[in-house]
């Protein structure tokens, strides 16, 4: 029993692919936050019909959501058509001389979840400064050299998404802010609306200059030169107790079957 299992194990670890992995270190940072005011009175509601958040944004919470899009097939969809990856996620199926598909195009579902299952993210929750780890994971790749510029990319690509996204939402605060502002003759309340514009407008401009929306890389995902180490001892230690375990059921249960018949 433990011959085998060791065999097998030694055999199934001869079989684990090659992997190639590349990792993008992330800070995620905060945009701008709003201030609350005691004097909203009977506006207390507004801003939250309007899209804002009256106590300030949290850089963890807006890492999240980013990453949690990061994780949606619409998303990944965008990604893989704007740079072009059926060729080169699928490039067993790609003929590079005559630019066509050998067994049929894959679908945008098919890509989308083979780049969904290369992807990984971290973020220590314990952690304040709020790092977060990109890991993107190649079985067996044809050009290895991809892997790298793949996560950077993504990276980008969250950071262009919610820098739209943040400018979009802000955009229709603005509109919703001044058409409460048209409605009301209230001087207080006018002031209110004008501070909430002015935040709404200091949230675009802020989104217009920074590149790095949600996320600041710290270090870029640089091309692997070697492939991931197996766990090949570990594998074949388990399969080495797993023999013994088999094997000490096995006397067991055979010398108590013995003693019954004996008795018999």
């Amino acid at each position: 029993f433990t011959a085998l299992t060791t065999l097998g194990a030694i055999y199934y670890a001869s079989t684990l692919p090659t992997i190639y992995k590349a990792e993008v270190l992330m800070l995620s940072s905060s945009s701008s936050s709003s201030s609350s005011s005691s004097s909203l009175g009977k506006l207390s509601g507004l801003a939250d019909m309007a899209g804002l958040s009256m106590g300030g944004s949290s850089a963890g919470i807006e890492g999240e959501q980013a990453l949690a899009r990061l994780k949606t097939r619409s998303f990944l969809i965008n990604y893989i058509k704007e740079k072009n990856l059926k060729p080169i996620l699928f490039a067993d199926q790609w003929s590079e001389q005559g630019k066509l598909w050998i067994d049929g195009e894959p679908s945008n579902r098919e890509v989308s979840e083979l780049l969904l299952g290369m992807v990984t993210t971290s973020m220590d929750p314990r952690d304040k400064a709020g790092l977060v780890t990109l890991s993107l994971e190649w079985e067996n790749p044809h050009n290895p050299n991809k892997i790298a510029d793949i996560a950077n990319d993504l990276v980008s690509s969250m950071n262009h998404h919610a820098k739209r996204r943040a400018i979009l939402e802000a955009r229709d605060s603005i509109s919703f802010l001044e058409k409460e502002l048209e409605q009301t003759s209230i001087l207080n309340s006018q002031t209110i609306l004008y501070s909430l514009i002015e935040q709404q407008m200091q949230k675009i401009m802020l989104a217009n200059i920074r590149d790095e929306f949600i996320f600041k890389v710290i270090d870029s995902a640089i091309v692997p030169k070697h492939a991931e180490t197996k766990p090949v001892l570990m594998i074949v230690f388990v399969g080495i107790m797993l023999g013994v375990f088999l094997s000490f059921l096995f006397s067991i249960s055979l010398n108590y079957f013995k003693k019954e018949l004996k008795i018999l």
